[in-house]
């Protein structure tokens, strides 16, 4: 349906859904290209590259094709020094777009209909601060308008507008393009929380802002991913005359030796996929980490059970599925009173000789602290030995942990505090360690931390001034009472460094080296992933016994079917048996917290018949489940093969 216009995708998209592409930029580094490519460059660079991604989703089922320029402005391509081809490179990658409905008529032997957008990404991210300082508004709009003009002289069908957190931005891109077209205009917002768009519009109002400015089709991109973006779209009610997209990620984006990929397979991608367009949603894509394969998935399950388009409004989120839950580890430590003394015996010690449990507990989003305090009192009468505190997780700013640590502290409860390599160079780093050490906070987590585009505020810089191995050497120097530059610092730190494990991994052995590395530089005791398959404990044991150093391992209770569903899929670390999975499918939300627990309770059994130390993960905050646990596991006191 090349060339075709406003009334022809409207139509459509009133008489069913239509099905969009999926990523491009990831899906070409998956192939090879470094992540610091210009992709949008390879339309002029390597047509041929961008072609065969192109026919891998039309042969998929896609019957969108969106146009290689997401970053395609001229403020993007100044990081390449490519800023005077923003012409150049939007024409060619309409060019090759329509080349490439071409190619595959050709090859498949039949006449393909397809839509060709051209897409338009938020410029939030890559501004600077100067940019953002001098005349934003009037820039913005010279931004969407050259590289506009140029997707409209190359020929687009439509034109889609994506990954924009905030509603001023995505505002003035749906007027800047409606002022110059009468195509269709997709207008997809990427909120780093569900409900509420980054400049802090509910996103229903914030849909209707968008389509008094023209907006043919709003929606959701991105960054929530498909738990997120299906939990959005149930929270609002949806205008029965208006036409919705959601284009999710595949799954959390997650680093891995080094190396960015996201987790989410196909079949789930399908899974999702369909229950929105059931809640109403009439255009669906894939966005960063999706591939044919996810398309191919989606539209294989829509053709073997076709949906009518709904209109659910549940006015209220549903319970058991809130913000994804952080997953860093967790120390034990050497806890010391206000005067410095040793207790008669550490945390460390203990874990050695009985059942030892500390419990993480993520700090507010907001400045009230007072339920979180409630919660951490509630965990003290349960009996845990300590409250483990993330540093920002998943790249989400909370309040800071050391503030969190002190307060708990004046409450009786040891502290263990996460310290990430993502925010702080290595002089914030010292400077932070230093102030641990003189409030008495021994007892800390050093961890990589999940890159800074994870979180609420994406444009953030990741600083990784060193990994968390190298980190852990330098503070085992603050320890013999030598500065990170080699200077004297008149006292020695007396810091217990705790290391994570994720024994979800394919090759398990090679994991094992890179753990006996960190426990080489230093590290003190080990924080395993939540694990949910008994089979492992034992497998773990029998692997982490040469090293002689305290493991607690991971325990998360789950506390819905659709819980079970996003940890098992979208977050990087879990991975949770058939089995266990089915038992979660409870027909009342109290049912499958009673589950939850029991299955817990089942893990934390053959846990101890490995292992003392015990890592109970606190779901959105739930501190009575996890002092459920922690009393289970004082009852049960299960010894030590």
């Amino acid at each position: 349906m090349s060339g075709k216009g406003r009334n022809d995708f409207l139509k459509r998209l009133e008489t069913g859904h239509i099905i969009g592409d999926g990523a491009m930029a990831t899906l070409m580094h998956q192939s090879g290209l470094p992540a610091r490519t210009c992709f949008e460059a390879l339309s002029v660079k390597d047509p041929k590259l961008v072609t065969e991604a192109h026919i891998a989703y039309l042969a998929a089922g896609s019957t969108v094709i969106q146009t290689n320029t997401f970053s395609g402005n001229r403020l993007g391509l100044e990081r390449y020094g490519l800023d005077n081809q923003v012409w150049e490179i939007n024409r060619s990658a309409v060019k090759v777009a329509r080349d490439a409905i071409a190619t595959f008529a050709e090859q498949s032997n039949q006449e393909q209909e397809a839509f060709v957008f051209g897409t338009i990404g938020s410029t939030a991210d890559i501004k600077t601060p100067d940019f953002v300082d001098k005349g934003a508004k009037m820039s913005l709009r010279f931004l969407f308008e050259e590289q506009l003009t140029a997707l409209l002289e190359g020929g687009v069908d439509g034109v889609l507008l994506e990954t924009f957190a905030d509603l001023n931005e995505l505002q003035i891109a749906v007027e800047t393009v409606r002022r110059l077209t009468d195509l269709p205009i997709i207008a997809n917002l990427s909120p780093e929380v569900i409900g509420v768009t980054r400049d802090g519009h509910p996103i229903d109002e914030a849909f209707a802002v968008l389509e008094g400015e023209g907006a043919d089709v709003v929606g959701l991109n991105c960054r929530l991913g498909l738990s997120g973006i299906l939990r959005t779209y149930e929270s609002i009610d949806l205008n029965p005359t208006s036409h919705y997209a959601a284009v999710p990620n595949s799954g959390l984006l997650h680093l891995v030796d080094g190396d960015y990929s996201y987790t989410g397979n196909a079949d789930y991608f399908a899974t999702i996929g369909s229950e929105l367009i059931q809640k109403g949603v009439n255009y669906i894509g894939g966005c960063c980490g999706t591939t044919p394969d996810h398309i191919r998935a989606l539209v294989k399950r829509l053709d073997a059970a076709p949906l009518a388009n709904g209109r659910v409004g549940q006015g209220m989120l549903s319970a058991g599925t809130s913000n994804r839950v952080e997953i860093s580890e967790k120390p034990s430590a050497i806890s010391l009173d206000n005067n410095g003394a040793p207790p008669k015996k550490s945390i460390i010690e203990k874990a050695k000789e009985e059942p030892t449990i500390i419990v993480e507990l993520d700090p507010p989003k907001v400045l009230d602290v007072e339920q979180y305090l409630d919660a951490t009192k509630m965990l003290k009468q349960a009996g845990v030995d300590a409250v483990t505190i993330a540093d920002n997780s998943l790249g989400t700013v909370r309040i800071s942990n050391i503030a969190i640590a002190s307060l708990i502290k004046e409450l009786g409860v040891e502290p263990l505090v996460h310290v990430a390599c993502r925010d702080r160079n290595l002089i914030g780093q010292q400077s932070h360690l230093m102030g641990l050490h003189v409030l008495g906070i021994h007892n800390i987590l050093l961890i990589t931390g999940d890159p800074s585009k994870f979180g609420d505020l994406p444009g953030a810089t990741s600083v990784y001034d060193v990994s968390s191995t190298d980190l852990t050497k330098m503070v085992k120097k603050l320890n013999n009472g030598i500065a990170f530059s080699g200077q004297p610092l008149k006292q020695n730190s007396r810091f217990v460094v705790g290391t994570s494990f994720n024994p979800h991994v394919r090759n398990f052995n090679r994991a094992i080296d890179r753990l006996r590395r960190k426990l080489e530089a230093g590290a003190d005791y080990v924080m395993t992933q939540p694990i949910y398959d008994i089979r492992l404990f034992e497998k773990l044991a029998r692997a982490v016994e040469e090293f002689d150093v305290p493991v607690f391992v991971g325990i998360m209770p789950m506390i819905s079917w659709r819980n079970a569903q996003f940890l098992h899929n979208e977050v990087p670390g879990i991975q949770i048996p058939e089995e266990i999975l089915l038992r979660m499918n409870k027909d009342s939300k109290e049912a499958a917290v009673e589950e939850g627990l029991l299955i817990s309770q089942e893990l934390i059994d053959e846990a101890l018949l490995h292992f003392n130390g015990i890592y109970l993960v606190t779901p959105f905050l739930r501190s009575e489940l996890t002092a459920h646990l922690t009393r289970y596991i004082h009852d049960v006191k299960a010894p030590v093969r």
